[in-house]
């Protein structure tokens, strides 16, 4: 029988890795669409008022990676956005550069 563990994390590393996962680099720019869309991510997390499934799904994988779990997502919707809510990889709209938010996460 498997035993019930206590799963929860920290309110100050929700908000720590939540800053990490919205916040772009200065002189990243992204679509207009996906800038707003961090930009709520971030209004979320700071308000701590409640959040939306992606934002809870990228706190999720990004607990996981300060626990030191390795977290791959895979398949192509992850940095194409199909699935818009995900925005995994986004792309410089004027460099064409990548950055990935959760590569940002620090693990201490």
């Amino acid at each position: 029988m498997l035993k019930c563990h206590l799963c929860r994390v920290k309110p100050k590393i929700l908000k720590r890795v939540g800053q990490a996962i919205t916040t772009l680099p200065e002189n990243f720019k992204p679509h207009r669409a996906v800038k707003k869309i961090f930009e709520l991510r971030a209004a979320m997390i700071e308000s701590a008022q409640g959040i939306d499934w992606a934002v809870a799904e990228a706190l999720a994988f990004a607990t996981l990676i300060v626990e030191g779990n390795h977290v791959r997502l895979s398949g192509q919707d992850v940095e194409r956005g199909t699935f818009s809510h995900q925005h995994a990889v986004l792309h410089d709209q004027e460099t064409g550069a990548k950055y990935c938010p959760l590569d940002h996460v620090a693990m201490n």
